[in-house]
């Protein structure tokens, strides 16, 4: 009798040790990356304005959504496993006014404030802020690619948002409809992702390079790339979504000559071979 009392008491204590460890909803590779630390990069953009960026490695994820996730819409699947085949640097903010205005010149944002991410872009202009700073540093930026950005927010996890498979702490990582009252916020006051993306989620959706043409190929798993389409698409939600409109799998077509306050990026910076 007093071994299996002690082989209970056991058993419950390496279930806590597991629960703290890895807590629902967070895989272990996620833990395993969080371990580790990214080597990050600081850019002059201008202006004595910087701009902050982490390497993501190379790797495999399950892209896309399940039909059963909370939110489905059926352009956001099939889910399949990609690969990302080369690493890459990806900003650890979205793209502030500040930035903005010392590559560009001028600032779109109707709510002003250096640190608050850049609103009222279209496609054509977050492609026209990285051609100009690839110019001036010497460096190649560009948009990420669908995968590209969903590898990075998701990090290591499958779950609809990578802190779990419920929206409940949402209001931890993001600035949405349920906290943001109706307007942006200055980048990074929320937690990051287990990668350091602050507002991956919420706050500006992001423009992505990907042209729009529906559903995804299921053959199509090594560094796919959106063809050539009068859509893009836009992906992380803003501050005027509801929570499912904030998952890493959702997804938001959209013309891209559209410039709206919701319309915001940030930026990959290609590895030098």
């Amino acid at each position: 009798m007093r071994n299996v009392r002690f082989s209970l008491m056991l058993a419950v204590l390496m279930l806590t040790v597991a629960v703290l460890l890895f807590p629902p909803g967070r895989s272990r590779e996620a833990f395993a990356q969080d371990a580790r630390k990214l080597k990050r990069v600081s850019v002059d953009v201008g202006d004595d304005a910087k701009m902050e960026l982490v390497l993501i490695p190379a790797g495999k994820f399950k892209m896309g959504c399940l039909s059963t996730e909370v939110g489905y819409l059926h352009y956001e699947g099939p889910r399949r496993v990609v690969t990302i085949s080369k690493p890459f640097y990806i900003g650890v903010y979205e793209v502030t006014q500040r930035q903005y205005e010392a590559v560009l010149g001028k600032n779109p944002s109707t709510t002003k404030g250096d640190e608050h991410p850049v609103q009222w872009t279209n496609w054509f202009d977050a492609r026209k802020f990285c051609k100009k700073l690839s110019e001036r540093s010497g460096k190649q930026f560009r948009l990420p690619t669908e995968a590209e950005w969903e590898y990075a927010c998701r990090a290591g996890t499958e779950t609809p948002w990578f802190f779990g498979k419920g929206s409940k702490d949402l209001g931890y990582y993001a600035w949405y409809k349920g906290n943001a009252r109706n307007k942006i916020h200055p980048v990074g006051k929320k937690k990051p992702n287990p990668w350091g993306l602050y507002d991956i989620y919420g706050n500006v959706s992001e423009w992505i390079y990907d042209g729009y043409l529906g559903r995804y190929k299921v053959e199509d798993t090594v560094d796919p790339t959106g063809r050539v389409s009068s859509l893009k698409v836009r992906r992380g939600g803003s501050y005027t979504d509801e929570p499912t409109g904030c998952r890493s799998g959702r997804r938001r077509p959209e013309d891209y000559t559209i410039r709206l306050p919701q319309n915001g990026f940030r930026v990959v910076l290609e590895v030098e071979k």
